[in-house]
């Protein structure tokens, strides 16, 4: 087990819905919520050989429902769910990728299996699930098409996105079939329900 100083915690929906009503977890009060953050070992434990004082690390803690609670100054994690921080990433950027960042990646890479030049639509693109699985998608050489409100297309559009679609004013399906033609898309991605 390894004691980190939190540094930066981020909120997920899950932590929204466990404060709303943890009941379906099987979490009660009182609980300290909070399930991805970043910060520095203070302390490692008995067997402990990755980690040491001072490494700067993040992970979620959302793995192990017993061991939530980011949000609290010191966290007891184990090492297995604990990963290097990047020095060219902030604290607070580190924080925000554990839970959004991994279920992005599963979602495309070991459900979805998108490959180079595939073409991927992802539902809520502004989200922090979505906001990943974009730039991920683009990293991984596909085509992505993303849905979002006007308010946040020019994000939508900075992350990578090929096309934008506002889920608000056009018809989703005439709107990609107007990019892709008569040709199928290889990943459908919905990061909201």
């Amino acid at each position: 087990m390894l004691l980190v100083k939190v540094i930066a915690a981020s909120v997920n929906p899950l932590d929204y819905k466990l404060s709303r009503d943890g009941s379906w977890a099987k979490i009660e009060p009182p609980v300290i919520l909070g399930s991805d953050a970043c910060g520095i070992v203070e302390e490692a434990g008995a067997g402990c050989t990755r980690f040491r004082k001072g490494d700067e690390v993040f992970y979620t803690a959302a793995l192990d429902r017993h061991r939530m609670g980011t949000y609290a100054e010191y966290h007891l994690v184990h090492e297995n769910l604990v990963v290097t921080k990047p020095p060219s990433l902030s604290f607070l950027e580190a924080a925000s990728l554990p839970l959004a960042g991994c279920t992005a990646w599963q979602a495309l890479f070991d459900r979805g299996h998108l490959h180079l030049g595939e073409t991927i639509l992802i539902h809520a693109g502004a989200g922090g699930v979505g906001s990943h699985a974009i730039q991920m998608a683009k990293a991984a050489g596909a085509r992505v098409l993303a849905t979002c409100r006007k308010a946040n297309r020019d994000l939508v559009s900075n992350l990578g996105a090929d096309a934008v679609i506002d889920y608000r004013i056009e018809d989703v399906t005439r709107a990609v079939r107007s990019v892709i033609g008569p040709d199928a898309l290889d990943v459908v991605f919905d990061t909201v329900g």
